[in-house]
């Protein structure tokens, strides 16, 4: 979670008052209580799940929140982030390309970012801030022989980050704080205090004394900023599903009602009329099936509850409408959804869709320019690269869709000469690293004229020849 504070009530964060801290942390397990829930729900651990039921009623779940935040998720995080170098940033103009007056070297950088599979960190930094509304992202170095930056989430119920109460939000400090229990069954806070030089853990075993005592030296870190990052999913910080838990439990209880429904539809009434049964040919007749010795006149009937099936699936339909409408999601369930519509029509019932993860896309592309600078400044202090702001690359999402393959080639070979061959060859779905690439279809280029140049030469002394005399004559 994100809190604000004057600075004036944090002079030192190198030296943070015990009562800021148990404060922090105070206002962080009130907020606990809505993250919960919200977690709760993705999970499928629904309200309707904890009522105490009557004798043969039936309660379901209806998992729609984990629907939502999934078929968002993969939509715009299905498909690893790429990062390309921005030529025109630096002075390149857009023919010179990589070869422009100082080619940026994001090796080092990109290296560590695969190397813990950097996409697996961004969808669950993703699926967080559509669950709970924000997330926290931790970067720290590893704990190898050769320390590398990494990346964790930090789960909002135990993240904090501190800022000030300007209108630009500069960071202050941040908590990572952990309710522990020892083995012997005492309970303790512990947590870890991140400013934008140092880290420090801290330990307090009751906040009403707000005694948190230090545990070691402080550490320095390297990030050049405090190395916590916020994210957030919307400027409210609302999960995907948060504003539609009332349509959730809704349709829960309709569906729970329409198999109790069902199983006590089975459970009917035989009523006889114009007769009775005898003692104990109640067990006779549910034995064999059968009566014998009633009169002329007599009849029996089955009592059923009205069940009306075709009310109860037009109100359904209509909750699961109201629920996809206000996600801004597709019902990719839905017969009318694809058809044998066209690729534009495609295109519009996604509209909602794409405005959705527009919004989610910028609030995302915020937090990874500034874990790029973290990283590209502990590898710059490390004398590993050379500093390169995020302002001089492009963080490219792409949209997790079934494409045209053959429509997207011949797209970029029509756009050959219109279109730099950087931003071309990032067009194309199996291509990860543009930049790359493009360097080596350069590279390839030069070997072909060398080769050709070699060719050329060898056809030439063959097609000349020197005579006995040492003049030149033609084969």
């Amino acid at each position: 979670m994100i809190l604000y504070v004057d600075r004036q009530d944090l002079p030192d964060p190198e030296h943070p008052d015990p009562a800021v801290l148990r404060w922090c942390i105070r206002k962080a397990e009130i907020a606990n209580g809505r993250y919960q829930r919200l977690d709760r729900y993705y999970r499928g651990e629904h309200d309707i799940l904890r009522r105490s039921g009557g004798e043969g009623e039936s309660r379901v779940a209806v998992n729609y929140a984990r629907y939502v935040v999934d078929i968002a998720l993969g939509y715009y995080l299905g498909t690893d982030v790429k990062y390309d170098p921005n030529p025109q940033s630096w002075g390149a103009t857009p023919s010179q390309g990589l070869l422009g007056r100082r080619a940026l070297d994001i090796t080092p950088l990109l290296a560590c970012y695969d190397r813990q599979h950097i996409g697996q960190v961004d969808r669950e930094i993703g699926k967080a801030m559509g669950v709970m509304g924000d997330c926290l992202e931790l970067c720290y170095a590893s704990c190898e022989a050769d320390p590398r930056p990494r990346s964790a989430r930090i789960d909002p119920r135990n993240g904090i980050l501190l800022c000030d109460a300007t209108v630009e939000h500069n960071k202050l400090l941040a908590l990572v704080w952990e309710r522990r229990e020892r083995p012997s069954g005492e309970q303790y806070y512990a947590v870890t205090c991140y400013t934008d030089r140092t880290e420090r853990d801290y330990i307090s075993g009751d906040l009403e004394t707000a005694a948190f005592r230090p545990i070691g030296p402080a550490r320095e870190h390297y990030f050049g900023a405090v190395p916590v990052i916020a994210y957030e999913n919307n400027a409210e910080r609302q999960g995907d599903f948060e504003q539609i838990m009332s349509l959730i439990d809704a349709y829960d209880d309709l569906m729970s009602s329409r198999l109790t429904d069902k199983r006590r539809f089975v459970d009917a009434l035989l009523v006889f009329f114009g007769m009775t049964l005898a003692p104990g040919e109640e067990e006779k007749l549910l034995r064999e099936r059968f009566i014998d010795g009633a009169p002329l006149d007599a009849r029996a009937e089955y009592i059923q509850k009205t069940f009306d099936e075709a009310g109860v699936q037009v109100l359904a339909d209509s909750l699961v409408r109201e629920m996809h409408k206000m996600t801004l999601t597709v019902d990719m369930s839905d017969e009318q959804f694809s058809g044998n519509a066209s690729g534009q029509a495609l295109k519009l019932k996604l509209l909602t869709m794409e405005q959705l993860v527009q919004g989610k896309m910028r609030q995302m592309e915020r937090g990874l320019r500034e874990r790029f600078e973290l990283y590209s400044h502990w590898l710059a202090v490390k004398g590993e690269m050379a500093p390169v702001s995020a302002a001089e690359v492009d963080v490219v999402f792409t949209r997790n869709l079934p494409i045209n393959e053959s429509e997207t080639v011949d797209m970029v070979t029509r756009l050959r000469g219109m279109v730099d061959d950087q931003t071309l060859l990032g067009q194309l779905w199996f291509i990860r690293d543009p930049a790359e690439a493009l360097r080596n279809l350069r590279r390839q280029e030069q070997l072909q004229g060398t080769a050709g140049d070699a060719c050329d030469h060898n056809r030439t002394g063959r097609a000349y020849g020197n005579g006995p005399d040492g003049e030149e004559k033609v084969r």
